[in-house]
């Protein structure tokens, strides 16, 4: 049982949280909060194994917050605004959830949960390794059965990703930094912020760029210490 506390300074928010945790039998709400000090008090009584983190609050923010803990446990943001999400994936939380928030989208910050912390849910997961040379996507109400081996980038799009094949391309709802997780073990880098790229489909680069068959992509300053020794080998 993943043990969830609710962090929000809007009582209906809260609410609706709880109501999704509640609807899936592998979660339990040990206690809800209206802010931070509130959740330091909890955190100090009970095991808590993932949170749900509103941003905007009274006197100490949600990122600020984040920021204090020591012994972090998985946490999903929650909130209105989409200009916290470069800062909030560089804490690495699992998700980061806008409101309004539906019940598939939530559904989608658990699965990214259970992947990180390699536990099954009794549900099919929306994006997972069928074979080691797989992936199963969801778009358009569909499965696709994507071959790793045919994957050239991946492309962020704000809540979703583009998935550039030798074929096809597929826009699905996740985020990059849950595929980097998962594709890292198969020759993929992450060379900015927006894009993920299979190294084996790179024909050449420099200090600012690669070039795939058609296709040049930024290296950002960011990645540029990390990726260029990894190019150069």
């Amino acid at each position: 049982m993943i043990k969830c506390l609710v962090i929000d300074d809007e009582p209906l928010a809260r609410e609706a949280i709880k109501v999704y945790i509640e609807k899936m039998p592998e979660l339990d709400c040990v206690d809800d909060c209206e802010n931070v000090l509130q959740a330091m008090a909890c955190l100090r009584k009970k095991h808590v194994d993932l949170i749900f983190l509103d941003i905007e609050m009274p006197e100490i923010d949600g990122i600020s917050f984040l920021q204090m803990l020591k012994n972090k446990p998985g946490v999903i943001f929650t909130t209105a605004y989409r200009n916290y999400a470069v800062e909030a994936f560089d804490l690495d939380v699992i998700d980061y959830l806008l409101k309004p928030i539906s019940f598939d989208r939530f559904v989608s910050g658990i699965n990214k949960y259970f992947e990180r912390t390699n536990i099954s849910l009794n549900a099919k997961t929306e994006l997972k390794r069928e074979t080691a040379n797989y992936l199963n996507v969801k778009a358009d109400r569909k499965i696709y059965k994507l071959d790793i081996s045919k994957i050239h980038y991946i492309e962020s799009l704000k809540d979703y990703v583009k998935i550039v094949c030798s074929d096809e391309s597929i826009v699905t709802h996740d985020s990059l930094s849950n595929l980097e997780a998962f594709l890292g073990e198969y020759g993929f880098i992450r060379i900015h912020r927006s894009f993920l790229v299979a190294i084996a489909k790179i024909r050449s680069f420099d200090a600012e760029s690669v070039f795939l068959e058609n296709k040049e992509l930024p290296i950002s300053r960011t990645y540029k210490k990390s990726v260029l020794p990894i190019l150069e080998k």
